[in-house]
Parts: C-alpha cells; sequence; structure tokens
C-alpha cells in the first residue's frame, strides 16, 4: 500500500485536526502578500505529515494487513462528514451555552433549556455514529483491534481538544469565579 494511501486512512481519527478544529492561532490567516498561500500550504503540509505518522501508529498498533487498512480508510471516509459536522453543531451549542449561562441574571431560561435539549441530541447522534462505525468495523477487525483503535481515537481527540484549549496563545485559562461572575459550564 502506498504511502499516500497510508495518508487517507485515517482521516476520520484527526477530524480533530481540520481547519475548523484546529487551535485558532493554527487556522489565522497571514494578511501580508503571498503568505495566506504559504500559510495554507504549511498547515496541510503538517496534517498530511501527522496523518500519516498517525496511519502508521493505527496500521503498527492493530497489526492491521493492507485489506484491512483499506478498509479502514473506506469506513472513515464514510463516517468523517457526519462526525465532522456533529462537532460544529456541538461547539456552536456550547459557545452558545456559554454566552447564556455567563451573562447571570439575564440569561433567557427558556433559551438554556433549548440549548441543553440540543446538546444532549448531540451527544446521542455522536453515540449512534459511534455505534454505527464499530458495526462496520466489526466487519473486518477483531473486538481487540476495535476497542484498540477506540482507545486511538478517543486519545487522539482528548489530545486535539487539549491543544485547541491550551494551545492558543493569550487563550484564556480556566479561572476561579470572583465576585458576580459564575463558573462556565
Amino acid at each position: 500500500m502506498s504511502r499516500a494511501r497510508c495518508a487517507a486512512v485515517l482521516a476520520a481519527v484527526v477530524s480533530m485536526t481540520s481547519a475548523a478544529a484546529l487551535p485558532a492561532h493554527a487556522q489565522r490567516v497571514d494578511r501580508r502578500p503571498g503568505r495566506a498561500a504559504e500559510s495554507a500550504e504549511g498547515r496541510q503540509g503538517l496534517e498530511r505529515q501527522f496523518r500519516e505518522r498517525l496511519a502508521e501508529i493505527v496500521r503498527r498498533r492493530l497489526d492491521l494487513d493492507d485489506a484491512q487498512m483499506a478498509k479502514l480508510s473506506e469506513v472513515n471516509d464514510r463516517f468523517e462528514r457526519d462526525r465532522m459536522a456533529l462537532l460544529r453543531q456541538e461547539r456552536q451549542i456550547r459557545m452558545a451555552l456559554r454566552d447564556e449561562v455567563l451573562s447571570g441574571d439575564s440569561a433567557n431560561q427558556a433559551k438554556v433549556a433549548e440549548l441543553l435539549d440540543n446538546a444532549l441530541r448531540i451527544q446521542r447522534q455522536r453515540l449512534d455514529l459511534t455505534e454505527r462505525e464499530q458495526r462496520e468495523l466489526a466487519t473486518f477487525m477483531t473486538p481487540v483491534q476495535r476497542a484498540m483503535y477506540f482507545g486511538i481515537q478517543d486519545e487522539m481527540r482528548r489530545r486535539m481538544e487539549e491543544m485547541r484549549r491550551d494551545g492558543r496563545p493569550g487563550a484564556p485559562r480556566a479561572r476561579a469565579p470572583g465576585p458576580g461572575r459564575r463558573p462556565p459550564p
């Protein structure tokens, strides 16, 4: 299997590395002439290298053969779009919920209730997506391989979330609520 094919294999595993999920400083466009294209190319190159490395890690840890890697690529391609859509929806809901809760006594209670319901709906949809994905993976992976792959996916999502949260220059750190401030959700 070619190296380029391996790079494509785990696009879903690194769904958090898409531009929508990269840390804000990685998404910034350099406004200087000629730099925007360089910046985008550099980011794409780094993402490609990351996907290639991750594909090799998955192949090695799970001891997958070429046929299994090809099938994994197909499954990932099918689930990636839905996973990214859920991630975007969840991010929007969390931001709106945070804004409402931080508004204190002027928070719109009905809107908060609706946002909470939507957050739960997204969680159910993510679980349904994971169950469908696991059923497809079961057609060509052993239960142990699936469990290990699930762990790798979870680890990558946590790391990307940490990078998103902590890796931004000037990103606000978690602070204890002061007088008149409420903790974020």
